[in-house]
């Protein structure tokens, strides 16, 4: 779809120019997630004047309440998260951020699926001048993001743009959402049908090993003693856990962060055992330095830490962040099948 007649493309370039002056923003450390208010999903307009022919765009709004005209079928779309979802639906972008595109390198479970290959790197921020060299028919954005907001008019001059929030649904939603969007809603309910049946297979196995008081944390553990708890509706296992495999939440864990907006927490090393559980799922994130291993020592450090009967009882199940970080359909779908196999392993002991 050619969206500007040559005036309007030299408008939008010398507009270009002048936002690339300033830096972008970046997206924080949780966001790259890598999902409580739903936003609606726009219904398509009304039909061209020939009624049996499928219109060729439709208006959508977005969760920042814009009502965007977006085609029907898009064809050349770039991401600045969601990519997974995409994949699921059997829809490959055009570009994506660095971010991603690492994401699906790092994993061990997204990696062998080969499924980027040919997708270009946009850079940290979405790259304005990389995005217009493209001719894009849709632009998606994560809101969380700060190049979504601060850029968000100079992405619509280039294509039509919306902005999605990463966590304000769970993952069936959110994977219906982006398939409403690119015209896929069919293959997203294929794609879950599978889903839940292979989720109530696991249910059935576990349900035979864990009584249903047992309680369960997921947390990881980040630079300057920071510690982070997530709730359902986030990466790090958490859906698959809770929502897929119906593990339960301690109290404070429900309260805080399950079924919210935004569905993690950061807390202190003194309010760990306030949030500790039985079982904890550990992840430790070196997202500053890189060194997750010396990360991992000042924590067993810690006399908070090694107090915990988690700890003491040898119930801490460590994951591997990369990973268990994404929160996309294929990597919960993985995410499920480790944390099954490694909990079978667990209880069966």
């Amino acid at each position: 779809m050619k969206l500007f007649s040559k005036m309007t493309a030299m408008i939008a370039a010398a507009v270009l120019s002048a936002t690339l002056l300033s830096a972008c923003g970046a997206s924080s450390p949780a966001n790259n997630a890598g999902s409580a208010s739903s936003t609606d999903s726009g219904k398509a307009s009304s039909s061209p004047s020939t009624p049996s022919k499928e219109a060729e765009t439709r208006v959508f709004k977005d969760y920042a309440g814009h009502e965007v005209t977006i085609p029907t079928h898009p064809k050349r779309i770039l991401v600045n998260q969601f990519m997974g979802h995409l994949f699921a639906v059997g829809v490959k972008p055009l570009g994506a951020t660095s971010n991603q595109l690492s994401q699906f390198k790092d994993s061990s479970f997204l990696k062998p699926l080969g499924l980027t290959e040919g997708v270009e790197d946009l850079g940290n921020a979405l790259s304005l001048e990389k995005a217009l060299s493209m001719n894009p028919d849709l632009i998606i954005l994560q809101n969380n993001a700060a190049e979504s907001a601060k850029n968000y008019e100079e992405y619509s001059k280039i294509a039509p743009t919306v902005i999605l929030s990463y966590g304000s649904k769970t993952m069936p939603d959110q994977l219906r959402e982006i398939a409403d969007i690119v015209g896929e809603k069919e293959k997203a309910e294929q794609w879950i049908a599978k889903y839940d049946a292979k989720a109530a297979q696991y249910r059935e196995q576990l349900a035979k090993l864990i009584g249903p008081d047992v309680t369960f944390t997921i947390m990881e553990i980040w630079p300057k003693s920071e510690i982070m708890v997530f709730g359902n509706r986030f990466g790090r296992g958490t859906f698959s856990l809770y929502n897929s495999l119906k593990l339960k939440a301690p109290p404070k864990v429900q309260e805080a962060v399950m079924d919210k907006e935004p569905s993690y927490l950061k807390i202190s090393p003194e309010a760990l055992p306030d949030y500790a559980s039985d079982y904890v799922f550990l992840t430790v994130y070196d997202w500053q330095g890189g060194d997750n291993a010396k990360l991992e020592e000042e924590l067993k450090r810690s006399p908070v830490w090694r107090s915990l009967p988690a700890v003491t009882g040898n119930k801490v199940i460590q994951v591997n962040v990369k990973d268990f970080l994404p929160g996309d359909p294929i990597s919960i779908e993985k995410q499920m099948e480790v944390q099954a196999q490694l909990l079978t392993e667990k209880f069966k002991k």
